[in-house]
């Protein structure tokens, strides 16, 4: 698989920036702005959860309503000075994209977080100069569990789908690339154990750091 690759396309956070703890300690942080204090096993089931999984949470557990456009702007409020100060990369990180490079290998980021955000993201951790492209959902208009991102992902770099392998630590992007027709290759997180057993099935290879990769 690897070897026959012309495009790897990465998601940011959780796969080349270590910044999945940050973001989902924000849930236990949004609750805590309203006068709520989460009991240690609420914070500990608020720590494995998505965006869109934590609103029903936060509704059944707390009696918080909210929606996904108002968690995500505050989200990325709080984030941003987590980015500009700099993200510590996952292990491996930068010599695997330069290798790759070497190799004439597209190297291209495609993340939910939004692109303001991403950038600042990627240029805080001087990963920019070792990217082809930068694709975000919103700038595509399709979300990563939707084969149909892959599909134009695929067609805006101009490589086949089967020459393109997708790392990425969340499930549901996993599960959006291998219906699309991508290789997949996870990457192990604190914030994905508990979909250990299923993203084991989706991958081709499940890894704990960039540098098990020739």
């Amino acid at each position: 698989m690897l070897q026959t690759m012309k495009a790897a396309i990465f998601d940011m956070d959780g796969t080349l920036l270590d910044s999945m703890d940050c973001w989902r300690k924000l849930n236990a942080q949004f609750i805590r702005s309203k006068g709520i204090t989460p009991t240690p096993q609420q914070e500990e089931a608020m720590y494995g959860m998505s965006g869109t999984m934590v609103l029903s949470y936060f509704k059944e557990q707390f009696g918080i309503e909210s929606d996904f456009e108002t968690l995500c702007r505050e989200a990325c409020r709080q984030m941003e000075p987590v980015y500009s100060a700099g993200v510590p990369l996952k292990p491996g990180v930068r010599d695997y994209l330069r290798r790759l490079r070497a190799r004439g290998i597209k190297c291209v980021v495609a993340t939910a977080t939004p692109a303001r955000l991403a950038v600042i993201a990627l240029n805080s951790a001087h990963l920019v100069e070792d990217l082809d492209y930068i694709y975000t959902v919103d700038i595509l208009g399709r979300e990563k569990s939707d084969p149909m991102f892959f599909d134009t992902l695929c067609g805006q770099i101009g490589v086949e789908k089967q020459a393109c392998t997708m790392f990425e630590d969340s499930l549901y992007a996993m599960l959006g690339a291998r219906r699309a027709g991508l290789s997949v290759v996870g990457i192990t997180d604190s914030t994905n154990v508990r979909d250990r057993a299923r993203i084991r099935e989706t991958c081709d290879a499940l890894i704990d750091s960039f540098d098990e990769l020739d």
